[in-house]
């Protein structure tokens, strides 16, 4: 299962899922509906099912490689749309975004990473301030559940320790968001300011959150600190 693989493991399958991705750019999603549908009234034969897991599949890791992608800066976006929608080579993609290989490799990992944390179904300390990310991490994991109660009764697909393991993370997931909602629901305070200052614009640094919110630098991260310690609880 990919939560023990082998971190080169890992980064390889982000990478493919990067790829399929764009791949699967073209698919009609009304074809690929109509398809699961013909798929489910035949789920009682096993490589039916097996089919269907495989469709699902790829529809599972495209909502985790969207989710990922969104969060991206700018630069990251562009240089993921030239090196697997174009297909430029890293040299030639350096040239257009006059950038070293060296510093494009670099680029690529920090991507592949995040990539790879979020198919391990992993969320981190700056994952609180991005609540839709969190909301899609909520979404798949809902999917597998429902792929696994539904048309998985054997667990032919996935096994039951898993299954146990998606569930106590959606269950932390949910908390999770719920936490952050709570601050937008909040009455006014300069830690909401705060906070909602940084999920509004969770790539700025502390620097440019502090003119925003008009106070030190030193008191935007205590509270960026605070909320975070108060949140880690669903992360681990």
């Amino acid at each position: 299962m990919l939560h023990k693989a082998k971190p080169e493991l890992t980064l390889y399958l982000a990478e493919e899922a990067l790829k399929n991705k764009f791949a699967h750019e073209n698919l009609n999603p009304q074809d690929v509906i109509e398809l699961q549908k013909s798929c489910r009234d035949y789920l009682s034969t096993a490589n039916i099912r097996k089919i269907y897991a495989r469709m699902m599949k790829i529809e599972v890791t495209k909502l985790m490689v969207d989710a990922v992608y969104q969060t991206l800066v700018a630069e990251e976006q562009e240089f993921i749309l030239l090196k697997y929608k174009k297909k430029q080579q890293l040299v030639a993609i350096s040239l257009e975004l006059n950038i070293s290989v060296a510093q494009l490799h670099i680029r690529h990992h920090v991507v592949l990473e995040k990539v790879s944390e979020f198919m391990r179904y992993r969320l981190n300390d700056k994952d609180v301030f991005y609540p839709d990310k969190v909301a899609s991490m909520i979404i798949l994991l809902e999917r597998i559940v429902e792929f696994a109660e539904k048309y998985d009764s054997q667990r032919e697909v996935i096994s039951f320790e898993w299954i146990e393991v998606i569930a106590e993370k959606h269950d932390k997931y949910c908390r999770l968001l719920n936490a952050i909602e709570e601050v937008f629901n909040s009455g006014d305070s300069l830690h909401k300011k705060i906070i909602l200052a940084k999920i509004f614009n969770p790539n700025e640094k502390i620097e440019i959150l502090s003119k925003k919110c008009k106070v030190d630098k030193s008191i935007v991260s205590r509270h960026l600190k605070n909320f975070v310690n108060s949140v880690k609880k669903y992360l681990e």
